[in-house]
């Protein structure tokens, strides 16, 4: 039988290409997208009106009023360990329980004696 014949690999020696991203176009220039129909926005936060108190939040909306990952949000949801609610499966949040979060984690200043 015939032997397979032996495949050698080359080795680049040659400089290699290295090839930087176009310059992004002046912000002036730029369309805003969300407003010309192009894209959805990501997603907002409801508006403080007159049924404030009925409003509900997701657990990015939550997250993103309260500076945590939505994640830490979901964790501790999940264990109970935070105020929250569930609409079917869906996790929400209503302002007094991300009030109650808030209140909750805040501590006394350190004094020296």
């Amino acid at each position: 039988m015939g032997e397979r014949p032996v495949q050698r690999h080359r080795r680049r020696t040659a400089g290699r290409l290295s090839l930087s991203p176009p310059a992004p176009a002046p912000a002036h220039e730029l369309p805003n997208l969300a407003t010309t129909g192009q894209i959805e926005s990501g997603p907002s936060l409801p508006q403080q009106g007159d049924d404030a108190d009925q409003i509900l939040f997701t657990a990015e909306q939550a997250a993103s009023l309260l500076q945590v990952r939505p994640s830490w949000l979901r964790r501790r949801a999940a264990a109970r360990v935070i105020p929250c609610r569930y609409v079917g499966k869906h996790l929400r949040f209503a302002r007094q329980d991300i009030d109650e979060i808030a209140a909750a984690s805040r501590r006394r200043p350190m004094v020296d004696r």
